[in-house]
């Protein structure tokens, strides 16, 4: 999506290994080293040839890169595809072996206690130090398995994607010393008491995905609805526009009513922030406003959270304080959840009671599968709340690295960057009720102003 552009290239960037992938990895190096066997056996001219051709470095990659309009991933600099692939790794076997020692690297380097983080640099040093892996080798691991892969004419390569993960992983470390960082955790986020170690390789700087874009093209055209505001992408994403112009919508008809509550029938104010997240009075009175708007809103409304965790909060809350039986009088309630099979039933009861004239209300996530993708227009949205300004959670560790790469190279404050983020998504979620000329809704901002 253009309005999460940095985001998407940080994405397509970056890689996240935890021992599950790692496990998966030695299965898939077994199948290797078995089909290789085979061919060995039955046709060994298909080797030789893989070799020699490797030895001429890698051309067909750059003709690609040249004629195909599907840029590579990771992407590689053109300096590294005028070279040669390292004799170390163009044997097949010899290439398998490599993969296993470094599935066996980053096995023990996810055995931590505690939070480690360092550069490429770092990694790079210390897997040398360690089981003499030189960075070259690293550089072309993600070309040699796709060529090993065609060249065995496997014909199901998705049963190899932890292999091919880690393969993206070497090239991407070995490859660039600026705009990433390593960081092992020794546990997930999500649950923090149950030991399971992730390594993330965690690319900073979006401009490093899109710059092939701008260099290959001579006109790139970035629009959206929300991009909003406009001068934060260009510092982001390194680049110098020649035309920048905003455009206000035409309507018709006065079909848009924003609003922005932030006390409640109580004046007391009303807020998502951490110190006040917890208070019952904040929390009855989102639930009053629901209430209320639910009482006189016909047909579909969508309510969105800062997180998971507030919303399951909250509504654990209404329960006890006889809100949910309130709304119960006016809509149907519908939950989004993180598992994607109860979201989608969720969705699908959602609109069902929305075209039988019953109506619903669907509590949702900001950032979540809803927010970002799903059109809820006509009666399916006449209404859409936002219980807060979705803030990002700024205590992950790979946050805190972006926001210091962002104020060291690009000079972006962090509150800017944070406030930008928030407010994008924000439009993103009531952008879900507007989908048309002739449709019309509701837009509630209930947060008070700072």
């Amino acid at each position: 999506m253009v309005d999460f552009l940095d985001n998407v290239c940080i994405d397509s960037m970056s890689v996240r290994i935890n021992r599950r992938v790692l496990d998966k990895c030695s299965t898939n190096l077994q199948v290797l080293e078995k089909t290789i066997d085979k061919a060995k056996e039955q046709d060994t001219k298909k080797l030789k040839e893989e070799y020699y051709r490797l030895v001429e470095g890698l051309k067909d990659a750059t003709v690609a890169r040249e004629t195909d309009i599907v840029l590579a991933n990771p992407i590689l600099p053109d300096e590294i595809l005028q070279e040669a692939i390292p004799g170390s790794i163009r044997n097949a076997e010899h290439f398998v072996f490599f993969l296993k020692k470094l599935v066996e690297y980053l096995k023990m380097r996810l055995r931590v206690q505690h939070v480690v983080q360092e550069s490429p640099a770092g990694f790079l040093k210390d897997i040398y130090g360690k089981i003499c892996i030189d960075r070259k080798p690293l550089r072309f691991c993600a070309e040699r398995l796709s060529c090993l892969i065609k060249t065995l004419e496997i014909p199901d390569i998705s049963d190899l994607s932890p292999l091919v993960l880690m393969s993206h992983f070497a090239t991407l470390i070995s490859t660039y010393t600026k705009g990433f960082t390593v960081i092992i955790e020794p546990f997930d986020e999500k649950s923090p008491t149950v030991s399971n170690p992730i390594l993330h390789l965690a690319c900073l700087d979006s401009s490093i995905a899109i710059k092939p874009v701008f260099d290959r093209f001579q006109t790139v055209v970035i629009t959206s609805g929300t991009l909003s505001p406009l001068d934060m992408y260009p510092k982001i994403l390194d680049f110098h526009p020649t035309l920048m112009s905003s455009f206000t919508m035409t309507l018709a008809r006065q079909c848009l009513l924003p609003m922005i509550v932030s006390k409640g029938n109580d004046q007391v104010a009303i807020s998502s922030k951490y110190e006040t997240r917890e208070d019952i009075a904040v929390i009855r009175n989102y639930g009053s406003l629901l209430i209320e708007m639910a009482s006189i809103v016909p047909d579909g409304m969508v309510c969105f959270f800062t997180s998971y965790l507030y919303m399951d909060n909250v509504v654990a809350s209404w329960y006890d304080q006889g809100i949910i039986d309130q709304l119960l009088k006016y809509k149907l309630l519908f939950i989004e959840t993180q598992d994607s099979a109860e979201t989608s039933l969720a969705l699908f009861s959602y609109i069902k009671a929305c075209e039988n004239g019953r109506g619903a209300v669907l509590l949702s996530v900001a950032r979540g599968k809803v927010s970002e993708g799903v059109d809820f227009d006509h009666h399916l949205g006449r209404a859409v709340l936002m219980f807060g300004i979705p803030y990002v959670y700024t205590q992950s560790k790979i946050l805190r690295a972006r926001l210091e790469y962002l104020r060291d190279q690009f000079q972006i404050k962090e509150n800017d960057f944070l406030t930008f983020d928030a407010m994008r998504h924000a439009a993103q979620c009531v952008g879900r009720v507007i989908r048309g000329k002739t449709d019309y809704g509701i837009m509630v901002f209930a947060d008070k102003v700072s």
